[in-house]
C-alpha cells in the first residue's frame, strides 16, 4: 500500500481516565477484567488459582483485543492519504466488524478509496496495521455499518475462514436498566495512540419515532469523538451498544476542529482561517438490537449501503397573496449588485442572476438590501458551468458580512445549513447526501426561516430542518461556493420572498 504519512494532520490518541481510586484491572492471558467498585464503596474479593485477588461479583469483561482502529484513506496520484480514523469491534472470528456508518462512508471533503484496520495487540501499545476491509452493510440514518476483512494491509486477498480472530459476543440492549454498569473501549481523537477504557452507567434512553423507545442508550461515561464506532459492553462482556451520537462537551472542548471555510474572507480556505468545530464528546450509544438486521445480512454476504432518506414532506409555500418581494431580474430590483473581478463575476442576463467563481475554495453571495423576519424563500437554479462539487443556495437573516444563515446544496448531492456568527463559520448540522435532485438542469430550491426553525427543500421536498436562534431577522439573498475546483457558474431566476404568517 503506497501510503503518504499524514498522521500529523489528525491526532490519534487516548483520553486519560483516572480510575485508580475507583477500580483495578487484572489481566488474564489474552483478555482483561475490570474490577468495579460497589455502590457502598466496598468490593468483595476472592483469590484466583494463581493467588490473584479478584471480585466474585463485580468483574466486567474487557475484551480489548476485539477493538480495532479503522482508517479511511483517499487516493491522489497513486498515493493513499489518511482522511480520518474511528473505532470498531470484531463481532465474528472470520472478520466481521461493527462500526458507525460515518466512519466508513465518504463525506463532503474526502472520498473513501480504501479502509484499513489496525488490531489491538497490547493494551499499552499502539494498534498494528493488519487488514483492509470492505463495507457489506451501512445505514447512514442509523449510523451503523458492518465491514468484512477481505485482504491484508497490502491488498493481498485472504480467506476469511483462516482468520480466527478474537471477537465479542452480542448482548441484548433491551434488557439494560438504569444504573447498569457499562464499559467502553476505543481510540479517541485526543491524548495519545493507545486504546482507552472509560466506565459509566446507563443514565437513560432516547426515543425516536423511527427506532422506538430505545433509539439511543444515554450514558454518563465521557467518551471522546474518535471513539465513534467503538465498543460498549455490559457487566458480562457482551456488546450492547456502539458509541454513536456526538454532543458538545463544554466550553472549548471540541474534539475535532478543521479548516473548512473562508472565515477571514480573504477568498481562500487555508491555515489562516479559523477552524470549524465538527465533533465533540459522545453521550449516547446506538443499541446493538437496532444493528442486528445489518449484522444478519452481512453474515449472509449481502451488500447494502443506505443513505439518509429525505423526510418526504412537502414544503408549505403560501399562495401569491403572501408574497413580500419578488424579482425576475429584468432588470433587477432593489439593491442587488453587479460585479466583474478577478475571482468572481455577478451579472444579469436575460432574466437570470448569474454568479461565476473562477477560483477554488471561494464563495460569493448577493443581497437585495431588504429586511424580513419570518419568511420562506424560493428561486429556480440552473447550473451553467459545472465542476462536480460546487455548492449554491439561499441565505436569510443576513445582518452583515460576518453574521447570517446559509442553506446550501452541492452538485454532488450534499446539503447542509450553516451560520456565520462574528465571522466564525459553523455547520449547524452534519453534511448529508441525497440523490433527490439532479446535478445538472434546472430545479427549484426553498429556504424556510421561521422562528428558530430553518429548513431547506428542493423541488418541494424537505431535505433538512434544524433549530437555531442566533438571528431572528435580516436580509435575504443567494450564495454560490467552490471547493476543489474553480470555473463554476450558476444562475438564479424568479427569486421570491413569501410571508410565513
Amino acid at each position: 500500500m503506497n501510503v503518504q504519512d499524514k498522521r500529523q494532520w489528525i491526532v490519534i490518541g487516548v483520553l486519560v481516565v483516572a480510575l485508580a481510586c475507583l477500580a483495578g484491572v487484572v489481566i488474564f492471558g489474552g483478555g482483561a477484567w475490570f474490577l468495579s467498585q460497589k455502590g457502598d464503596g466496598s468490593t468483595s474479593t476472592n483469590e484466583d488459582q494463581d493467588g490473584t485477588t479478584v471480585s466474585d461479583s463485580d468483574l466486567i469483561l474487557v475484551p480489548f483485543e476485539s477493538v480495532v482502529q479503522i482508517t479511511a484513506w483517499y487516493l491522489e496520484e497513486d498515493t493513499y492519504y489518511m482522511g480520518w480514523t474511528g473505532s470498531g469491534t470484531i463481532i465474528s472470528a472470520d472478520g466481521l466488524i461493527l462500526t458507525n456508518a460515518h466512519v466508513v462512508l465518504p463525506d463532503k471533503y474526502f472520498p473513501v478509496d480504501a479502509l484499513t484496520i489496525a488490531l489491538t495487540v497490547e493494551d499499552d501499545k499502539p494498534p498494528v496495521d493488519m487488514y483492509t476491509v470492505e463495507v457489506l452493510q451501512a445505514d447512514e440514518a442509523l449510523d451503523i455499518a458492518v465491514l468484512q476483512i477481505t485482504a491484508d494491509y497490502d491488498f493481498n486477498p485472504i480467506d476469511k475462514n483462516d482468520l480466527d480472530l478474537p471477537f465479542v459476543p452480542l448482548g441484548d440492549a433491551d434488557s439494560l436498566i438504569l444504573g447498569e454498569a457499562i464499559t467502553i473501549l476505543g481510540y479517541p481523537g485526543i491524548g495519545g495512540a493507545t486504546i482507552t477504557l472509560t466506565a459509566g452507567e446507563v443514565s437513560g434512553f432516547t426515543q425516536d419515532p423511527a427506532y422506538g423507545d430505545r433509539a439511543f442508550i444515554k450514558t454518563n461515561a465521557t467518551i471522546a469523538g474518535g471513539n465513534s464506532g467503538g465498543l460498549a459492553v455490559d457487566s458480562e462482556g457482551r456488546l450492547i451498544g456502539v458509541p454513536t451520537q456526538l454532543g458538545y462537551g463544554g466550553d472549548d472542548q471540541f474534539v475535532d476542529c478543521r479548516v473548512l471555510a473562508d472565515t477571514n474572507k480573504d477568498g481562500y480556505v487555508n491555515d489562516q482561517d479559523s477552524c470549524v468545530p465538527t465533533g465533540g464528546f459522545i453521550n449516547a450509544l446506538r443499541p446493538i438490537n437496532l444493528a442486528m438486521p445489518l449484522i444478519q445480512a452481512a453474515e449472509n454476504g449481502e451488500v447494502s449501503i443506505v443513505g439518509i432518506a429525505s423526510s418526504g414532506e412537502t414544503a408549505e409555500i403560501p399562495q401569491d397573496t403572501g408574497v413580500l418581494f419578488e424579482d425576475y431580474f429584468e432588470p433587477p430590483d432593489s439593491g442587488w449588485i453587479e460585479w466583474d473581478g478577478d475571482t468572481t463575476r455577478i451579472e444579469f442576463i436575460s432574466g437570470d442572476m448569474q454568479i461565476s467563481l473562477f477560483e477554488a475554495n471561494y464563495f460569493e453571495w448577493n443581497n437585495p438590501g431588504l429586511w424580513f423576519t419570518d419568511v420562506i424563500l424560493s428561486a429556480f437554479v440552473h447550473i451553467d458551468e459545472p465542476v462536480g462539487d460546487a455548492s449554491f443556495g439561499l441565505i436569510c437573516r443576513y445582518q452583515d458580512i460576518d453574521n447570517f444563515y446559509g442553506l446550501e446544496v452541492s452538485e454532488d448531492g450534499y446539503f447542509w445549513i450553516f451560520k456565520y456568527v462574528a465571522g466564525e463559520y459553523e455547520v449547524i448540522d452534519e453534511w448529508y447526501g441525497t440523490d433527490l435532485f439532479p446535478s445538472s438542469g434546472s430545479f427549484e430550491i426553498f429556504a424556510s426561516c421561521i422562528g428558530d426553525e430553518l429548513a431547506l427543500a428542493v423541488d418541494g421536498t424537505v431535505l433538512i430542518s434544524v433549530n437555531d436562534n442566533s438571528f431572528l431577522d435580516g436580509d435575504v439573498g443567494v450564495i454560490a461556493e467552490t471547493w476543489d475546483l474553480g470555473g463554476f457558474t450558476v444562475s438564479f431566476e424568479d427569486f421570491i420572498v413569501f410571508s410565513a404568517d
